[in-house]
């Protein structure tokens, strides 16, 4: 007698196998990330450089997610916004505020297809916050772990210096690089960055030398083939040779 073992799986079988890849995905995401691992749906979150949404780009402010950005997830569809007081990206709340929906459809001309887009409605307030809407909650850093970190930064600047000794800036609100890619990690300059002009005195390229961001654009452009031509025009730096007077 002779059994027939490839049977069509029944309509359980087949929820329960996509119920459990669904599962252990979420658990693969999860390893992969896990300071943001568990948390509820509408929690902020701190993007690290294991996150899925990291260097990818917010659809409202259009920046890319760098490492430390606060961030909240749609929980219908995924998609993810700035939330982050720092820099003053409030692109989830300008987002609802405006549209009153995570996405509205669309269509994608690269694509040239219509996207669906998401109909996820915000109800106004966080699992994170308390009170009114978007009021958020006073932070667990304390006064001492805040002069901790000051000492921290000051300490960092003593002893972190950029490539040549050249003079860093910390690019104010109102500086003409805000909203402009560095050339090495492609990521916009926000006010409060630190960096370095290009060297070629015909440009007004910057380059991130910011240790405490992760962002070390400057010494790393410093030690690659690259460093003898300016980054935008490309033409040749000529630099000052060792025991040159400079002029």
């Amino acid at each position: 007698m002779t059994t027939n073992t490839d049977q069509p799986a029944t309509h359980g079988e087949t929820t329960l196998k996509a119920h459990l890849r669904q599962e252990i995905q979420a658990g693969m995401a999860a390893a992969r990330d896990p300071e943001n691992a568990g948390l509820p749906d509408l929690w902020a979150r701190k993007t690290t450089i294991y996150s899925p949404w990291y260097t990818r780009t917010c659809p409202e402010c259009k920046q890319k997610f760098r490492e430390g950005d606060q961030v909240r997830l749609c929980p219908k569809c995924g998609q993810v916004f700035h939330d982050d007081d720092q820099y003053v990206l409030h692109c989830w709340k300008t987002r609802f505020d405006r549209d009153g929906v995570c996405q509205k459809p669309r269509y994608d001309p690269i694509a040239e297809v219509k996207r669906p887009g998401c109909d996820y409605c915000w109800p106004g307030t966080f699992p994170d916050t308390e009170g009114h809407a978007g009021e958020k909650k006073l932070p667990v850093q304390g006064v001492g772990d805040r002069k901790v970190e000051d000492q921290f930064r000051r300490g960092l600047d003593n002893v972190w210096s950029p490539y040549g000794g050249e003079k860093v800036l910390k690019v104010p609100e109102d500086a003409p690089i805000v909203g402009h890619q560095c050339p090495w990690c492609r990521f916009q300059f926000r006010a409060g960055d630190r960096a370095v002009k290009c060297p070629c005195g015909k440009c007004n390229t910057y380059l991130h030398d910011d240790i405490f961001r992760h962002l070390t654009c400057w010494n790393e452009w410093n030690k690659s083939d690259k460093k003898e031509y300016c980054p935008t025009t490309g033409a040749r730096i000529q630099r000052l040779t060792e025991g040159e007077d400079e002029r």
